[in-house]
């Protein structure tokens, strides 16, 4: 038994450090804080109808589809207390988590001094210095031999942003809804402006 323990110590004490060879995102999930909203157990499945009308109303729960002819009046009853504090939960963590989030967070599209697409990115940034990465596709047919590719550890260097991309890199500074500067690849810089799509 301690012939196999030195054996196992030897063998890790050899074995190549793996740190580093994964190029991600080194946090692990933690639990929040406080717990998202959490439906009762009977969410769906209430026997009594909901909504303000009060009275006898009752409501079976539903076992087959049910059509359009079969409702008398409303198409859907009020909600109720427990799904309206449920939305209202979802709809604050929506409105939290873009408030904790940098400015580089989502979608963006990069575009040339004429207007034309060039790139389309997504980038995760959660903002409080923590790290800014996602990905990239290239929009322009005629662009270089490399259509998509990871996007970041993007940072800021002073007021501008400075965001990897293979072959290259965008330098952008905020303006306005948007950001603008230029595209660097193969030592060339060409002028950007890159927006939310649509």
């Amino acid at each position: 038994m301690i012939l196999f323990a030195l054996l196992a110590t030897a063998s890790l004490a050899q074995a190549p450090q793996a740190a580093g060879l994964l190029d991600a995102t080194p946090e692990t999930y933690q639990a929040p804080v406080i717990r998202p909203f959490e439906p009762p157990s009977d969410f769906g499945r209430e026997v009594e109808a909901q909504g303000d009308a009060g009275g006898d109303w009752r409501r079976s729960p539903l076992t087959a589809p049910v059509v359009v002819e079969d409702y008398a009046g409303d198409y859907e009853v009020s909600p109720g207390d427990g799904q309206t504090a449920y939305d209202q939960g979802v709809a604050q963590a929506e409105i939290d988590a873009d408030r904790l989030s940098g400015p580089l967070d989502g979608r963006w599209r990069v575009a040339d001094a004429d207007g034309r697409p060039l790139l389309s990115f997504a980038l995760t940034d959660r903002g409080e210095g923590r790290r800014i990465e996602g990905a990239w596709r290239r929009l322009d047919a005629r662009g270089a031999s490399t259509a998509e590719g990871p996007a970041g550890p993007a940072g800021f260097d002073g007021a501008a942003a400075v965001v990897p991309l293979a072959g290259g890199e965008l330098h952008l500074r905020a303006v306005g809804r948007g950001w603008s500067g230029e595209l660097v690849q193969n030592g060339r810089a060409r002028p950007v402006t890159v927006a939310r799509p649509g």
